[in-house]
């Protein structure tokens, strides 16, 4: 039970960005809410909010964080992408994108057992997730049906990568008191401690595909303990059996998937999704074919006999516990065992005598040849073929595509070497390298960024791997392809897909009072266009313009502003003159002009007085002498006729 101080408010912020909405669930390890990232347009993401006691274990802040890293770093279709994660006070969380929908072990408790043509593309798809994670290097550890979420539209996604799990009613802890995971679904190698691989990943998947196709696990018992036992010693009963409508090809590939050893499992995650696609083309062929080590409870226990483990003899120790409990019924079954033996000695007892009689007829009969099958695996089929004819061999060629094995060579075949077969009787199965998977990249330069990762991922395979740029395509384009469209790649390689950030932006640079030469140049260089180059240097006499020798042009006026954010290839309008003109431009003024010499007024030229023409003197009679006086001269400019007029002195 969780205690309150686990709760988080409904209405937190978390990191920053991600304001908590609801809880949408809870495990033994994290709570999860539904929040809205508020610095992403408010789009929901799930938060998973890691439990207090967890969030203060040392080592395991440590593996969380090295494995939430790890985590972050895988990007496929059919993996919860996570987007962030980090700590915030006392909060450790993991922020992973929303899946709507539910989870397959919610699935599978609605609707019981799931018909095969169901639940193989479901087990695809989880295999396509790991062969992806296993590619990078990680190890989920966990594969469970309460870690695959399903969407309306029946796409699986795998989820908690790389997280180990808190101890609980579904996990169990050994000696190291480490968490090895659930216990209905983890492998022989995870219940005895050891190392976990990827194999160990195909063994869960094989469970759950079990458990999907009957609706119900394949072991259980009363404790965790007896379950892990089980993994270790026992075989289950064939899915078939529990649902008659599960062909027999899908045992084998289950069963294949279920091996103690991981060596008899499938190589990797590719094959099996390689064997689950040809069952679903041709639910009839040969599938789960085992090589090499066989496991069976003899060997298994031969294993633990030689290989003693601390962690499996402890196993031991706590179901020998149960075991005494349950005596009684041991005892019953030891009856039945005797019985069973007894059987079987005289069945066997018959059957020798009924053998005899056979090869009695046989020999008394005309002798058959047989054919020694032997070991074809890694010969050319042209070469294996005219003897299989030449000895009248039936056989069944069944071309596989194999990135590794060069086309035409044998790769498998059934039955195995060493047996002899009869002409005309038993069909030898060789399976054939058809080559490399190969595809051909489309071109989708000019598609839409979600067009072509859709064709990328889900119709062709790829994974895909995002780069952005600039260029001159239209923002959220695809500008091309690493490799390129039209080469040949194989399935499931990763593609390089350029998205274009549309043209880049540059500021418009001060280009006044600068060279126009020079600005341009700057220009050029920034990718931007020179446009309208106009003169405004005139003749402040004539007003006429005045054409400015190249060297001596500068910048007056720029269009658009300096300052302005532009797209590269944007065209920009430049006015230049001479440095005279951006002076005056700058200092509007009139430049002050010489003044001329002033011409001298002409002073008019004054009218000449004329001479008064002297009056004749009279001869002076001495009577008429008057006395002595001085003679006054009117002044100069006298108008005539007042010349003689008299004073008024009088």
């Amino acid at each position: 039970m969780k205690s309150e101080k686990h709760q988080v408010p409904a209405d937190k912020i978390v990191g920053g960005r991600y304001s908590l909405i609801r809880s949408i669930g809870q495990g033994g390890m994290a709570q999860v809410y539904l929040a809205e990232d508020r610095q992403n347009n408010n789009a929901f993401v799930a938060v998973k909010i890691l439990r207090d006691d967890l969030s203060h274990d040392p080592e395991f802040i440590k593996r969380f964080s090295t494995e939430a890293r790890a985590a972050s770093s895988l990007d496929h279709p059919n993996i919860v992408k996570v987007l962030d994660y980090g700590q915030e006070n006392e909060l450790r969380y993991i922020v992973q994108e929303y899946v709507e929908g539910s989870t397959l072990k919610e699935l599978i408790e609605a609707r019981g057992a799931l018909d095969w043509q169901t639940a193989v593309p479901l087990a695809i798809q989880i295999g396509l997730a790991l062969e992806h994670a296993h590619r990078r290097g990680i190890v989920h550890r966990d594969i469970k049906p309460h870690n695959i979420l399903i969407t309306s539209d029946m796409a699986a996604k795998v989820t908690d990568f790389g997280i180990a799990r808190a101890a609980n009613s579904s996990t169990i802890t050994l000696t190291s008191g480490v968490t090895f995971g659930s216990v209905h679904y983890f492998s022989p190698e995870q219940a005895r401690g050891s190392l976990v691989g990827e194999k160990s990943d195909l063994y869960s998947l094989g469970i759950l595909l079990y458990e999907m196709v009957t609706g119900q696990v394949p072991f259980d018992g009363e404790t965790s303990v007896a379950i892990a036992i089980k993994h270790l010693q026992e075989m289950p009963q064939p899915p078939s059996l529990l649902n008659p409508s599960v062909p027999p090809a899908l045992d084998s590939i289950i069963t294949k998937c279920i091996q103690k050893s991981p060596d008899s499992r499938y190589a990797d995650a590719r094959a099996l999704v390689d064997e689950l696609d040809a069952f679903m083309v041709d639910p009839e062929g040969l599938y789960g074919v085992l090589t090499g080590h066989h496991d069976n409870q003899a060997n298994t226990t031969a294993i633990g006999l030689k290989r003693p483990d601390p962690n499996f003899g402890k196993l031991k120790e706590i179901e020998h516990a149960i075991v005494e409990r349950r005596r009684s019924r041991q005892r019953d079954l030891a009856i039945v065992i005797s019985i069973i033996l007894i059987a079987l000695v005289f069945i066997g007892a018959i059957g020798s005598w009924a053998w005899d009689k056979v090869k009695d007829n046989f020999q008394t009969g005309p002798t058959e040849s047989v054919f020694l099958l032997e070991d074809y695996r890694g010969r050319d089929l042209s070469d294996v073929l005219p003897l299989l004819e030449d000895n009248k061999i039936k056989h069944r060629i069944d071309y596989r595509e194999n990135n590794t094995i060069k086309e035409g060579v044998i790769f498998d075949q059934y039955p195995e070497d060493g047996i002899e077969i009869r002409p005309g009787g038993t069909t030898l199965i060789l399976y054939v390298s058809g080559g490399q998977d190969l595809v051909t990249v489309p071109d989708l330069s000019g598609e839409t960024q979600a067009m072509a990762e859709t064709e990328l991922r889900q119709t062709l395979g790829f994974s895909v791997t995002l780069q952005f740029e600039y260029s001159d395509f239209s923002k959220g384009r695809v500008i091309k392809t690493i490799p390129a469209a039209g080469n040949q790649v194989s399935r499931g390689s990763e593609i390089i897909l350029y998205i274009s950030e549309g043209l880049p932006e540059v500021k418009m640079p001060d280009l006044a009072g600068r060279l126009l030469i020079d600005a341009q140049e700057e220009l050029n260089n920034m990718n931007l266009v020179v446009g309208k180059l106009t003169n405004m240097s005139v003749d402040l006499q004539t007003g006429q313009p005045v054409t400015v020798p190249e060297s001596q042009r500068v910048v007056i006026l720029q269009n658009p502003k300096p300052g302005t954010p532009l797209r590269v290839q944007s065209m920009v309008s430049l006015t230049y003159g001479t440095q005279q003109d951006y002076h005056y431009f700058l200092n509007p003024t009139p430049i002050p002009t010489p003044t001329p010499e002033p011409t001298p007024t002409p002073e008019p030229t004054p009218t000449p007085e004329p001479t008064p023409t002297p009056e004749p003197t009279p001869i002076p009679t001495p009577t008429d002498v008057p006395p002595p006086t001085t003679e006054l001269k009117p002044p100069a400019g006298t108008p005539p006729g007042q010349q003689d007029k008299p004073s008024n002195g009088g």
